[in-house]
């Protein structure tokens, strides 16, 4: 029997905080605006919105603009959208729960001991062991977060396969954005404008380093969630 305490959970994570509601606010505007302007394709934003879990759309034989005209289609088209509504509504309770935890009292990560002072370099310092250096292991030290990568790689790689290969893209940056998500939009917007430039090779090279820094960035949560995981399991 399933626990309905669970859904009611999920909702408040979901409107705890402005950003999560921000962000619901964003969804909903954007899906409300592919309807209101048919004729303008705007069915991306939703799902780029609600990525990675939109990814399961594609596995369905309809999705936007499938015969709207038809009762079959109104249909379809509901459940496309309840389908995302669900993805963001996911997506929101995640957001809300990592700005309204705790703070980092370090008891949920094992702390590491410092250095000998032969293996410290110049004046003390122990870049090995620095803050930056043990917030990016968490990117790579779990299968979780290298699978991840490796997506985001197999991505990159193709958009910039189809960008050097040929001179139109077309939608091969949509694979890194779903991928990267949500942080994509930033990458996005920061990167349109230097399509106008007439050097070619400078809007792959800000596309593909917003889509690292957005892959790394996904990767540290991704990870710091497995390490929290399975320190939980061994207690």
């Amino acid at each position: 029997m399933p626990n309905p305490a669970r859904p009611r959970r999920l909702l408040a994570l979901a409107t705890s905080h402005w950003l999560p509601r921000g962000y619901l606010a964003a969804f909903i505007t954007s899906t409300l605006a592919m309807f209101l302007f048919p004729a303008v394709d705007l069915a991306w934003i939703p799902t780029l919105l609600t990525a990675p879990l939109s990814f399961l759309t594609a596995l369905l034989p309809f999705g936007p603009g499938s015969g709207v005209d038809t009762q079959a289609g109104v249909l379809a088209n509901g459940v496309w959208i309840a389908i995302l509504l669900a993805c963001a509504l996911v997506n929101s309770a995640v957001l809300g729960h990592v700005v309204t935890r705790p703070a980092h009292t370090g008891s949920e990560f094992p702390s590491h001991p410092p250095a000998p002072t032969a293996d410290r370099g110049a004046g003390g310092a122990q870049p090995a062991s620095s803050p930056r250096h043990r917030l990016l292991a968490h990117a790579v030290d779990n299968w979780p977060a290298r699978a991840y990568l490796t997506v985001v790689a197999v991505a990159l790689a193709y958009f910039l396969g189809v960008t050097w290969v040929g001179p139109d893209s077309g939608y091969s940056a949509a694979y890194s954005l779903l991928a990267t998500a949500p942080l994509s939009i930033v990458v996005l917007v920061v990167s349109i404008p230097t399509e106008f430039i007439s050097a070619t090779w400078v809007h792959p090279m800000v596309f593909s380093a917003g889509t690292i820094l957005a892959g790394l960035f996904n990767a540290v949560f991704i990870g710091r969630r497995a390490h929290t995981r399975r320190t939980r399991e061994q207690r």
